[in-house]
């Protein structure tokens, strides 16, 4: 899954919708569906920014540890 879809993911889990992540993270509302419509993929300081908002972490595990609870983003190809 890309990035956006991992964060829609664990906003979804957290109960969270997009706008009160945005507010979460002291931006504006539409900031991370702002993001997501227009197809970028954002850095990993604001990608652990909006995780972090919905309670989750991002973090890098050997491929062979990833427990089946995470949500993998596959690289860009």
């Amino acid at each position: 899954m890309d990035a956006y879809n991992a964060v829609r993911s664990a906003a979804g889990a957290a109960g969270v919708s997009l706008s009160e992540l945005g507010r979460r993270m002291g931006k504006p509302n539409n900031y991370v569906a702002n993001g997501a419509a227009r197809g970028s993929t954002p850095k990993a300081d604001t990608l652990a920014a909006m995780l972090d908002a919905c309670g989750w972490r991002l973090v890098a595990v050997p491929a062979g540890d990833v427990p089946a609870s995470a949500l993998v983003i596959d690289p860009a190809r």
